[in-house]
């Protein structure tokens, strides 16, 4: 019942008790209280309007009791709330009888108080989540600061060699140094791009899908060749499974690559031991299901619904790590901007699947605001 038809239920009864309460006293006054005063008949009806008046006015103060003090208690709850008192609001003896039930002038208002308790439980977890968060970028930033300052001790070290006057380094030893440069400064590269990326999708800037027509079977067969042909995937095997050739649709294929070779390269890191990584391509309807899975060491609970969370890196700053905690959340905003989906299962020690559906549109250049 909604609280308007309550109110109205409230009140109608309410006058009715009143008109009962009349009935009462009224004849009361005018037989039993009054002959014994010596009242006369010519202050009869003046003393009855005094006793209809009196009686009114102690039904309109407990009739405001009845509706305020309920009020009260739920402005007195809302205060706590603005004040992030998160504890229980309702003081249960003063609202709820001894069967658990709200009593006769609350129940008016259960709506609001449900609301209320509802509202509570919400900003309570809020409140956690916001910590959780505020916490995982304290992490985070010390993850970044880390993983930033072990290039660059490397970059700093070689050009101290390569300058140091003391030493007279042979062409190849130069040559060595100079690589390792150029690989730790590309390192510090993708992760400031990395963290550019992610700010502008963390505050829904404009980031652009330029789409072409392409062969996307073709597209994600030199995508798999090249994570393939990394040096780190030396010891691991790639398989591609479709019954798709030529399959033409639009997407940026400079973005989509960004998070396809991601995916492969995670599962190419966090797994030591040889593993297979399988591609599964198949078409339904007017989407593509691309699934991306491996029989590797898989992943925890915690890692799979945290995984496409900024800011959760999954590792402390104790552990190798080359991410920057962010590719997962970039790889979800990626797929979102080409108004796909991506989803994750996984198993420890049996394996993780990660699945991506994609709409097969054939568009022109576009610039897509991810949601």
């Amino acid at each position: 019942m909604k609280i308007q038809q309550r109110f109205i239920q409230h009140l109608l009864l309410g006058f009715v008790f009143w008109l009962l309460l009349l009935a009462l006293t009224v004849p009361l006054a005018m037989e039993g209280i009054l002959p014994k005063l010596g009242l006369g008949d010519e202050r009869y009806e003046w003393v009855v309007m005094v006793v209809i008046g009196f009686v009114t006015i102690l039904w309109i103060i407990w009739f405001g009791w009845y509706f305020g003090s309920p009020l009260l208690l739920v402005l007195k709850w809302i205060g706590q709330l603005g004040n992030e008192d998160f504890s229980p609001l309702i003081a249960r003896n003063k609202v709820y009888n001894r069967k658990g039930k709200f009593k006769m002038r609350f129940h008016l208002y259960q709506d609001v108080i449900s609301q209320l308790e509802h509202l509570r439980t919400q900003l309570q977890k809020a409140k956690r989540e916001r910590a959780q968060l505020e916490k995982a970028k304290r992490d985070w930033v010390a993850g970044i600061s880390h993983d930033l300052k072990t290039p660059l001790t490397y970059i700093k070290g070689y050009s101290t060699l390569l300058l140091n006057p003391d030493y007279d380094w042979s062409k190849d030893e130069q040559l060595n140094f100079i690589q390792e440069i150029d690989d730790k400064g590309t390192h510090m590269e993708q992760l400031v791009q990395d963290l550019n990326l992610a700010m502008r999708f963390d505050d829904s800037q404009s980031v652009p899908i330029h789409k072409t027509t392409q062969n996307i079977i073709s597209f994600i067969q030199q995508v798999i060749a090249d994570a393939s042909n990394d040096l780190r995937a030396q010891k691991h095997y790639f398989e591609l499974q479709t019954k798709l050739h030529d399959l033409t649709m639009g997407f940026d294929p400079h973005l989509l690559k960004r998070a396809l070779q991601n995916i492969y390269m995670n599962a190419v890191i966090h797994n030591e031991a040889p593993v297979m990584i399988t591609t599964v391509i198949e078409q339904q309807q007017d989407m593509l299901n691309i699934c991306i899975q491996d029989n590797g060491i898989g992943m925890s609970e915690e890692t799979q619904q945290n995984l496409f969370n900024r800011y959760y890196r999954g590792t402390t700053t104790e552990q190798k790590s080359e991410g920057t905690g962010l590719g997962m959340a970039i790889v979800k905003s990626l797929i979102e901007a080409h108004e796909g989906t991506i989803s994750v299962e996984s198993s420890l020690q049996q394996g993780t699947k990660f699945t991506i559906t994609l709409p097969l549109l054939k568009l022109h250049n576009t610039c897509k605001k991810p949601e």
